[in-house]
């Protein structure tokens, strides 16, 4: 095999491993804003059940 098959499967391993981190950075990115979410839904709910008790 000549040098450029080896830069070719190089470049090729580099790309994969750039697209793997950078989906495993998207996934990560969307369970924050998820657990965001449920964080805001829950500060909504305590509010709601504090004027509740209130009345």
């Amino acid at each position: 095999m000549d040098f450029f098959f080896y830069i070719t499967i190089i470049v090729a391993l580099s790309f994969i491993y750039g697209a793997y981190e950078k989906k495993k950075n998207h996934d990560l990115r969307k369970k924050e804003i998820e657990l965001e979410h449920r964080k805001l839904d829950l500060q909504m709910i305590d509010a709601d059940r504090d004027s509740f008790d209130r009345k």
